[in-house]
């Protein structure tokens, strides 16, 4: 029976992906608070690993959803380049999107959220996003243009689709 060796790197990784399951429990239940801590220390106590950039992204959501925009944006904008799960990246892409005042900026982003997912459905979802940017800035053929480019095969956001369809139609 041989011995497994596992290098000083792999064990803090290996503890940081643990504390990292743990603090998402109370995540997943809620409990921000308790969530939030154990996050912000998993960010100090095991800085540049995997996990730690996972940790900012929870945190960064959390953020988000509590709408301390500022908090929000730093936190996503260092973790979104180093996250590995596609699901994650997007909606991180599309949670600064949300933040972004500058319309450009905001559409290049959601462009990066489109790149980061594996699914046409999400990329669908992404292209309505867009196209109610474009409503809010009173763009009226880019928003149609957008909208117009999305083949529905998938009812998931047939009803989205057609009341953001309905606003752009709308513009004078």
């Amino acid at each position: 029976m041989g011995v497994i060796w596992t290098s000083s790197v792999d064990k803090k990784e290996l503890e940081a992906h643990e504390q990292l399951s743990n603090s998402l429990v109370h995540l997943e239940r809620g409990d921000f608070d308790n969530s939030e801590l154990q996050l912000s220390m998993i960010v100090e106590d095991y800085s540049g690993t995997k996990s730690a950039d996972h940790a900012k992204f929870y945190l960064g959501r959390i953020a988000f959803i509590n709408n301390d925009t500022d908090k929000a944006s730093k936190l996503l904008k260092e973790s979104v380049k180093n996250l590995e799960y596609p699901n994650l990246k997007t909606e991180a892409y599309i949670m600064l999107a949300h933040m972004e005042t500058d319309s450009k900026k905001a559409m290049r982003l959601l462009n990066s959220a489109q790149k980061a997912t594996i699914s046409q459905t999400e990329k669908n979802y992404i292209s309505i996003l867009k196209a109610k940017r474009m409503i809010n800035d009173n763009n009226k053929e880019e928003a149609l243009e957008i909208l117009d480019a999305i083949e529905l095969e998938n009812n998931a956001y047939k009803e989205m689709f057609e009341h953001t369809y309905g606003m752009a139609s709308a513009l004078n």
